[in-house]
């Protein structure tokens, strides 16, 4: 059944100008015109803008997009695998504050080695090496380099320095803020590493910014999951 435009976005409580807007952005099914030129929206479009607000509580607009065009694909399961794929870095997040919390809070050393390859400083603090890379290249930290094969060595001053740079980096995001190299650079240098008070307020931020936004995507992984059910039956519940 044809359903009218400002109809759909009184019963969601936004404009129709927003319906455009998803429109635009590719998260819905194309939507045919009448004769006279208006837009003929149907059950499945509202269901695809149904998951859409509801997505919006635990991913961005550009991330709903890339899932919702695998599902008008009838790529379902990929768009399932691209959420999990969310949840298991949220969970990386998660490994990562609990490292600075035993480095950091309760003096824990890593191991009693000297030098580390970038395999193990990866392993032991859950930073992807590609980001460790990245951060001595642009000089957030310095690692060493093996004489043999020129490969670089870590020291436990490298991995508490990784790690806290990862610490300010969600410290960033938990604000609000986007990451920005400088203001990780300006912070780093200022941050006295034995402040344990100053370091608890910054975890305890980043605690509670990954813990409510694992209950938002939840619950937004629950509007995608009823969505795909939905388009794989080719019936819209709305």
């Amino acid at each position: 059944m044809a359903k009218r435009p400002i109809d759909i976005a009184r019963k969601l409580k936004i404009s129709t100008t927003t319906l455009r807007h998803y429109e635009d952005f590719g998260m819905i099914p194309d939507v045919k015109r009448s004769s006279n030129g208006y837009r003929i929206y149907t059950d499945e479009h509202i269901a695809y803008f149904l998951c859409i607000r509801e997505m919006m509580y635990g991913f961005t607009l550009s991330e709903i997009a890339k899932f919702l065009k695998s599902v008008m694909a009838k790529q379902t399961d990929k768009a399932l695998w691209m959420a999990n794929k969310a949840q298991a870095a949220l969970q990386r997040d998660k490994y990562v504050c609990e490292q600075i919390k035993q480095r950091f809070l309760h003096k824990k050393s890593i191991t009693g080695l000297k030098e580390y390859s970038i395999d193990a400083v990866s392993k032991a603090t859950g930073i992807n090496p590609s980001t460790i890379r990245y951060w001595d290249k642009i000089g957030l930290i310095s690692a060493g380099r093996c004489t043999g094969n020129n490969y670089r060595t870590f020291t436990p001053s490298h991995i508490d320095e990784i790690l806290m740079i990862q610490a300010l980096k969600l410290s960033m995001r938990a604000r609000g803020e986007k990451y920005a190299v400088e203001q990780i650079r300006k912070e780093i240098n200022a941050l006295n590493f034995d402040d344990k008070d100053k370091i608890s307020t910054i975890v305890a931020g980043i605690e509670s910014h990954i813990t409510a936004l694992n209950r938002a995507q939840i619950r937004s992984i629950s509007a995608l999951f009823n969505l795909c059910n939905q388009v794989e039956q080719n019936q819209y519940e709305v």
